[in-house]
């Protein structure tokens, strides 16, 4: 599979990256996963050349990060594992993840990922979400000697907006940045990825299916439940809407001999300024579709087709 730079870092990562949230075992979010499926499913990846394999500690109370590091025994050289810091776990299932970007607790926070990944270090180190209430000197000399250290190879961030990247980059390098972005969300067309192209900087994008959305399994009349039955593209109108962008999108797959899922992975990872998108899967089977939205182009007609698609479903240019 493709490589491509992970900005200035000196990694190279796969044009497709695995991501491991519905591998938490967090069965209110993501319905009910079984580890061994998941450990299979990180070898299909493997064995497919994905090498970016994305986790965070929230993911299940760490368990997503422990899921991981059983399935690369072995293997840690064929990976590069992308953790992340500053959300911290709730004290009840009521409670939304405290946000936490101190010197002491990122440097907590990475020891704990090194024990549950069992490894001795960690190739990219994400914060999770901006901590306003941590000046971004601090939080960024933590990361900076964690680098120095060994114990991570490069500093990333994830839903920092521009301004919030640009103040960091005062204390210390940032490679990479993780910002939702696919057909239907593509906010960050318009600022981020540019800057990222100017400055160098990976931009590995998240959720390209829409939580499974693009992949053309649901329907009007299907039971959403989980994280997606709180999700605005899936209610009322506006998931009307999505449903008919699908099948939409579904006549162009077809005509290219692919699934919606493949068109909708390619438009994102050969967008400018994407390095990779973030693909979560369960089943060995999933990345084996997946992996069909990389190694070709969609030529500019196809994306100026599936431009005016968007705009004549009510999503813009």
């Amino acid at each position: 599979m493709e490589r491509r730079p992970l900005g200035e870092s000196g990694l190279e990562v796969s044009v497709l990256a695995l991501g491991t949230w519905a591998m938490s075992g967090a069965v209110e979010s993501w319905g009910h996963v079984d580890d061994r499926e998941s450990i299979a499913t990180i070898h299909q990846a493997i064995d497919c050349g994905i090498n970016l394999i994305d986790t965070a500690p929230v993911y299940g109370l760490g368990h997503s990060e422990e899921v991981l590091g059983k399935a690369i025994r072995g293997r840690r050289h064929e990976v590069v594992i992308a953790t992340k810091c500053g959300l911290l776990f709730p004290r009840s299932k009521n409670e939304l993840p405290p946000r936490c970007l101190s010197r002491a607790s990122i440097l907590r926070e990475c020891e704990a990922s090194l024990r549950r990944l069992q490894t001795d270090f960690i190739d990219l180190y994400q914060c999770h979400w901006p901590d306003p209430a941590v000046p971004l000197r601090e939080t960024i000399s933590a990361l900076t000697h964690l680098l120095e250290q060994g114990k991570i190879r490069a500093i990333g961030v994830s839903n920092f907006n521009c301004e919030e990247i640009a103040a960091a980059r005062e204390f210390g390098p940032v490679h990479s940045v993780q910002p939702p972005f696919s057909l239907l969300q593509r906010r960050a067309a318009d600022d981020l990825l540019p800057y990222c192209q100017e400055h160098r900087i990976a931009a590995l994008a998240y959720s390209p299916l829409a939580k499974g959305l693009l992949t053309g399994k649901f329907s009007a009349t299907s039971t959403l439940s989980g994280i997606r039955a709180r999700d605005p593209e899936y209610m009322g109108g506006r998931y009307q809407r999505n449903l008919s962008l699908v099948e939409s999108l579904r006549a162009v797959a077809s005509r290219l001999g692919r699934t919606v899922a493949q068109l909708a992975l390619n438009w994102v990872a050969y967008h400018p300024g994407v390095t990779a998108p973030i693909v979560g899967a369960k089943r060995p089977s999933q990345i084996l579709e997946n992996v069909g939205g990389a190694g070709w182009q969609l030529s500019d007609e196809d994306r100026a087709e599936i431009g005016r698609l968007l705009i004549g479903s009510g999503h813009g240019g």
